[in-house]
């Protein structure tokens, strides 16, 4: 995926020296060609002058990204979605994301200034359908034969890591920050080694029962893939910080995938915790059902391994979100000496998930909007932004520089699509 390049060039501005008293009227000076120069923005409260220490480095100066978003203001956006996707059959959710990711973007604010999104809906509706056809035909495929199957298989591990590399491309490459454009270019052998085992293991088990192959196999499959798992996500992570860039600054991310390993075990030992709670709430639920409802034993039935999952979720969600950010974004730099440093407190977003959590369920999601602005403010007044130097003290120069070529562009171009939801 080719696509234009901007470079940036940090500079510390010089402090503004005091102008002589003039004995004359200056003469007037024609203008002459100016650098592009992002907006200095005003330091906020939070900027900090000690030295902080991070995974390589101690930066002098941090700054932590603030969320001004309201619930109020985010529900009357939420409505009209909702209710023009519901009377369009679906087709104006593409320009509901759009306008839901441009209000996000700008109630976050960094150093002052706040993000902005700038997604086309309409490459956003096509990469929606587009995803959609590959899993309606992929769900059935082996229905229809086995021919049929292996076939749509091929196309799937042909296009899916193209689309996925796409997605990100689309979602970096429209969100700016002080009129500079993230962006996302990575080789085709490097999106296909990244993606490739992922997609591998999110199929193999399906592939296995649409076979109609015995349990032992697809049961050793499953465990095959839970065993690899931890190592396809953090090639899938890496691939997606170390190819990511701000202007033509590029990041990096060095982080030992085994780690990942620390983090699923941690998930796993969380999840027994949870699976023992959430088999005595079982216990006791369907023990209440059986009392109230007598010989509806399919509904007690049904209801035990939804309260279960349920309360695996709550207990779970939190934890390895928080632990997962921190351990991406703690290994994340960019250059220019910038690095990143994440704090998201686990029990802090496990009673948001569950206070609010519970009045979305009585509202009959009607809530959902407050508790989407909460969790979002949380995940990202997380993050903490550190440099060598503020913020509001670098100058940026871009200069626009030509692409590879006309065919290049025009293969990232067509996989420049949003296919998430």
């Amino acid at each position: 995926m080719i696509e234009n390049k901007i470079e940036l060039e940090l500079v510390p501005k010089a402090p503004p020296a005091a102008p002589p008293a003039p004995l004359a009227p200056p003469l007037p000076t024609p203008p002459g060609p100016r650098a592009p120069v992002l907006k200095p923005a005003v330091a906020a409260p939070s900027e900090q002058t000690g030295p902080m220490a991070t995974g390589l480095l101690a930066k002098l100066h941090e700054q932590r990204l603030t969320f001004t978003g309201t619930g109020s203001e985010y529900f009357r956006i939420w409505v009209v979605n909702a209710l023009l996707t519901l009377a369009t059959l679906g087709i104006y959710s593409a320009w509901a994301k759009r306008r839901k990711a441009s209000w996000f973007a700008r109630h976050t604010l960094l150093a002052g200034d706040g993000f902005d999104f700038h997604g086309d809906p309409r490459r956003i509706l096509i990469g929606r359908v587009l995803a959609l056809a590959l899993l309606v035909c992929y769900g059935h495929a082996f229905e229809w034969s086995k021919g049929a199957g292996f076939a749509m298989l091929a196309v799937l591990y042909a296009f899916g890591p193209m689309l996925f590399a796409g997605a990100q491309r689309f979602k970096l490459g429209n969100t700016s920050w002080r009129g500079v454009r993230f962006g996302f270019q990575a080789s085709a052998a490097t999106v296909y080694a990244s993606c490739l085992p992922l997609l591998v293991a999110w199929t193999v088990v399906s592939v296995g029962a649409g076979m109609g192959l015995g349990p032992i196999v697809i049961g050793a499959a499953g465990l095959a893939v839970g065993l690899l798992f931890p190592l396809a996500h953090g090639w899938l992570k890496r691939f997606q910080h170390r190819h990511a860039r701000y202007g033509a600054l590029e990041f990096d991310f060095q982080l030992p995938v085994r780690k990942f390993y620390g983090l699923y075990l941690i998930l796993v030992g969380v999840g027994l915790v949870g699976g023992f709670v959430a088999g005595i709430i079982a216990a006791l639920a369907m023990g209440t059902l059986k009392a109230l409802f007598g010989a509806q034993a399919s509904l007690v039935a049904l209801l035990a391994p939804l309260s279960t999952v349920g309360v695996l979720w709550v207990i779970g969600w939190p934890i390895y979100i928080a632990r997962l950010q921190k351990l991406i974004w703690d290994n994340t730099r960019l250059a220019g000496g910038i690095e990143f440093a994440y704090e998201l407190p686990a029990f802090s977003l496990f009673k948001t998930v569950m206070g609010h959590g519970l009045l979305t369920v009585l509202t009959l999601g009607l809530y959902w909007p407050f508790l989407a602005v909460r969790i979002a403010k949380l995940r990202i007044e997380g993050m903490t932004v550190l440099s060598d130097e503020p913020l509001d003290t670098l100058v940026v120069r871009a200069a626009q520089r030509r692409g590879r070529g006309a065919v290049g562009d025009g293969v990232a171009d067509a996989f420049g699509l949003d296919i998430g939801w």
